[in-house]
């Protein structure tokens, strides 16, 4: 297997597929999925692809699926916002499989907390009002509010790369150069955020 890196709360491409682990947790069927999260999912820990039917059990839960069914078992996707900590868990079943730093508003100019939905998604937004670029963009309080990339010039600079994990934005919700996409792409319309202050 080749691994492209790891990071806490990472997710691994692998030639076989995407494999969803905590650093430095085992893995011990090496199917993309750690022993500690198909504890949480129910899946076999000693077993590759749990119900047999051909996805790992990695695969299955990144993509929102039971691991443990033949049956096509929706698990539900969700984003939780922490902005106490500033941080942004994807969630499958409520179950935290990604971490990843963020800058939410500052105080003059909150992020609001509360249920949301994903209301839109574009994959580069223009903001009038600051004059940058926000690549993907997904619109969720319908005031304004969306989680993106790190803003950028029209020049092509980025803005506030050194910003992640504090809060800076003027309200939006900021990720870094590659979750932004990540998350975009994994994340549907209409797929619940909360935000919480703690």
């Amino acid at each position: 297997m080749q691994w492209f890196g790891v990071f806490i709360g990472c997710l691994l491409l692998l030639s076989g597929g995407v494999k969803v682990v905590q650093a430095a947790e085992l893995d011990s069927d090496q199917d993309g999925l750690s022993d500690r999260l198909e504890f949480l999912f129910g899946s076999d820990s000693a077993i590759p692809d749990t119900d047999g039917d051909g996805y790992s059990d990695g695969q299955e839960v990144f993509a929102g699926f039971s691991p443990t069914s033949t049956d096509s078992v929706r698990l539900p996707k969700s984003i939780k916002i922490h902005l106490a900590t500033q941080q942004l868990e994807m969630q499958v079943n409520q179950i935290a499989i990604r971490v990843f730093p963020i800058s939410s508003g500052l105080p003059r100019m909150p992020t609001p907390a509360g249920d949301f939905r994903v209301l839109q998604k574009v994959p580069r937004a223009w903001s009038k009002a600051a004059g940058l670029w926000m690549p993907w963009w997904m619109h969720f309080s319908g005031r304004g509010h969306g989680l993106h990339e790190l803003p950028e010039w029209p020049g092509g600079k980025k803005e506030g790369v050194n910003h992640l994990g504090h809060a800076a934005s003027h309200g939006c919700v900021r990720l870094g150069v590659g979750p932004a996409k990540e998350l975009y792409d994994w994340t549907p319309v209409g797929t619940l955020i909360t935000i919480v202050k703690k």
